[in-house]
């Protein structure tokens, strides 16, 4: 019979297994995306895609779209070059949206995502690659996200995502937390949490940066 605790105690094993997997994979290959200028911002979703699961109440568009822009005036601020695949509520395609990322040069792709689940109590942040290249910069984004605030850290995993795999630049996918999770939606309802989230993602990209 296992103790009361260990439900607990293994979660937050877990957490920190995922966090040194991250800053382990951040030095593998800082080259790999180091000396870019500039930075293509996808916005998931939008138009008639609302994004999430049937029945969830938070739009993942909107908070996707609202990020995306705060971490748009980051990056100008910092000398960066800024491509939008979408600056405000229109449907974009998965190859439209591939398309924009692969005629850049000296640039990075990264889409901002929030997360969804049948289950209400699913939560924390995660971020993808699908190509070796991409790893890095997957594991210098989540280092930085999973500060924004405490919770479970779901860490770094390799998938096929259209939006990533077919990419030419090195490219992530980042999961900024569960709408479906009552508190976490929550946190992202509010303008602060998403300037926040907006913020740590710029911190990662900027000290990466060829300004």
């Amino acid at each position: 019979m296992m103790p009361r605790n260990s439900v607990p105690v293994r979660a937050f094993m877990k957490n920190c297994i995922a966090i040194f997997i991250s800053i382990l994979l951040a030095g593998l290959a800082p080259s790999a995306f180091a000396g870019f200028s500039t930075v293509v911002i996808d916005a998931g979703h939008g138009g008639h895609d609302r994004g999430g699961i049937p029945g969830q109440r938070a739009s993942e568009k909107a908070a996707t779209l609202d990020v995306a822009q705060r971490l748009q005036m980051n990056l100008r601020a910092a000398g960066l070059r800024t491509v939008m695949t979408r600056s405000d509520d229109v449907f974009v395609s998965l190859p439209n949206r591939v398309a924009i990322a692969n005629a850049q040069r000296n640039a990075i792709f990264v889409s901002i995502h929030f997360n969804s689940a049948k289950r209400s109590g699913a939560g924390g942040f995660e971020t993808y690659y699908y190509t070796r290249q991409s790893a890095a910069l997957a594991a210098r984004l989540y280092s930085r996200l999973v500060r924004a605030w405490p919770g479970e850290n779901r860490g770094v995993k390799r998938r096929g995502f259209y939006v990533i795999r077919k990419t030419r630049i090195p490219a992530a996918l980042c999961e900024c937390g569960f709408l479906t999770n009552p508190h976490e939606a929550a946190l992202i309802s509010r303008p602060e949490t998403r300037q926040r989230i907006a913020d740590l993602l710029a911190q990662a990209i900027i000290q990466q940066s060829d300004r």
